[in-house]
């Protein structure tokens, strides 16, 4: 094989450090007194060695450790190993992966930021205060005017507090996700996307009831709704992806694309299939809107009733059948 001059150390798919190999042979273990050392707790004070044998191979051999080394593929325990361009060793927690000079890299990909990268809108502290009390004062007005009798201060502290929580704790997951993959919490920046994605959810009803008032939709609305969610959603998704891995901008428009028309497919396979939606609970807006608001006339109960005479008369046929 060709000289193995590069022991990469790795951290899921992603290298975590590169270390060149001049000359053999070169210990490997967690004590100082390696050529590499390891920060691994599982990892001996003297786990591997690579020497070279006299045909030029490149041997990994276990020097005794407590674990002990297996390959990954296939997974087996070994005691000598002789190594291969992309090789992969497990030791302790650590995955160890060996590659020749001669190994090719991907194509640079091409660098979307401008020369001079502005800062985004969620890097900014004062963006970060303004989401979180643009959530909390939103979150306590839509449940201040679902109240119709006394006021329930309980409902309307909890309806403030529990949204903000719920972004802190989304920030959180995601800023792990963050760290994991790219060294960085970003925690700052998750949970002002979080706030925006739940100020959004908290927005859209009252928006959507405003516009079903006021030109008279009904359930027009229905599709355009979801349309909306699934909107909202894959925007908040896709800046929380920018910041966890690095994917292209079009990769990651591209995934959501796909995600959004599986959930739509599938949230309205019934329908898809023929099958008329049914349900037994009642929608009805909980907030009362003034008749200004409203721009269309309303429709008529006579209206009603005539568009509902087709189906009467459906409904007549089948009682009369035998």
């Amino acid at each position: 094989m060709d000289e193995v001059i590069f022991l990469e150390v790795l951290e899921g798919d992603a290298v975590q450090s590169r270390h060149r190999l001049d000359t053999l042979p070169v210990t490997v273990g967690r004590g100082y007194a390696n050529d590499i050392i390891l920060d691994d707790p599982k990892v001996s004070a003297e786990h591997l060695r690579l020497e070279r044998r006299e045909d030029g191979a490149v041997v990994l051999r276990d020097v005794g450790s407590v674990n002990g080394t297996f390959s990954v593929e296939p997974w087996v325990a070994v005691k000598e190993l002789v190594l291969t361009p992309d090789t992969r060793v497990s030791v302790g927690d650590t995955v160890l992966r060996f590659r020749p000079r001669s190994f090719v890299v991907e194509d640079t990909v091409v660098n979307e930021a401008a020369a001079s990268p502005r800062e985004r809108f969620f890097e900014r502290p004062r963006a970060f205060a303004l989401a979180m009390q643009a959530l909390v004062a939103m979150s306590f007005i839509s449940e201040r005017v679902t109240q119709f009798q006394k006021t329930d201060w309980g409902d309307l502290l909890l309806s403030s507090v529990l949204p903000l929580g719920l972004a802190l704790l989304w920030a959180g997951g995601w800023s792990l996700a963050s760290r994991i993959a790219r060294r960085s919490f970003y925690f700052r920046v998750h949970a002002t996307i979080g706030a925006l994605l739940l100020l959004g959810f908290a927005v859209a009803p009252p928006l959507f009831s405003l516009l079903s008032f006021s030109f008279s939709l009904g359930a027009g609305l229905g599709f355009v709704r979801m349309l909306a969610v699934l909107g909202l959603v894959g925007w908040g998704i896709y800046w929380h992806l920018r910041y966890v891995t690095r994917w292209s901008a079009k990769r990651v428009v591209r995934g959501l694309v796909i995600a959004s028309v599986g959930v739509l497919v599938l949230t309205n396979v019934s329908e898809l299939l023929g099958n008329e939606p049914f349900s037994e609970s009642l929608e009805f807006p909980r907030s009362l809107l003034p008749p200004v608001l409203r721009v269309a006339p309303a429709h008529s109960v006579d209206s009603f009733f005539e568009d509902v005479k087709p189906l009467e008369k459906k409904v007549d046929a089948l009682v009369k059948e035998p």
